[in-house]
């Protein structure tokens, strides 16, 4: 009987230690999906500036603040003659100027009166968009997906 009490206590720790790292993964867990159902997003205005260049804006229609841009997923698409290139665009930071080839930079956030460079709700963010190689067509498909994963796109 008391080999079997001594059992249990040297038991219990291990038990709690798992219910613990299990509570903490739901709460991560139930975290992450308020985040994704708070988070709504649009692009719009995408423009072909010139054969290296466009621009687009991207609208926060959610309650989520959007700020971690590094993280963000930014695709396009446009014809290179006969052919289709598709860039997966890495985060340059804030426009000054253009981005480096197969960039997108931040240009500036309409009404940024709360929280500067972060995008709070219904605020725009204009942003410009550098491809390699270039392109002459008129055609274009943006795609840009948040940190945590919603997903908005524009085709011109």
């Amino acid at each position: 009987m008391m080999f079997t009490l001594v059992s249990i206590l040297f038991l219990l720790p291990g038990l709690t230690d798992k219910t613990a790292s299990i509570t903490e993964a739901s709460s991560k867990m139930s975290q992450i999906d308020n985040s994704i159902l708070k988070t709504n997003i649009s692009v719009s205005g995408l423009t072909r500036i010139d054969n290296d260049n466009y621009d687009f804006n991207l609208t926060n229609l959610g309650l989520e603040k959007l700020w971690d841009y590094e993280k963000f997923t930014v695709i396009i698409s446009y014809s290179d003659g006969p052919n289709i290139a598709t860039r997966v665009l890495t985060y340059g930071g804030a426009c000054s100027g253009y981005p480096s080839a197969n960039q997108w930079c931040r240009q500036s956030i309409a009404s940024d009166n709360i929280d500067s460079g972060i995008l709070n709700t219904n605020e725009i963010m204009s942003a410009r968009v550098t491809v390699n190689p270039t392109s002459s067509a008129v055609t274009a498909t943006i795609v840009v997906s948040t940190d945590n994963g919603v997903i908005a796109t524009q085709t011109i």
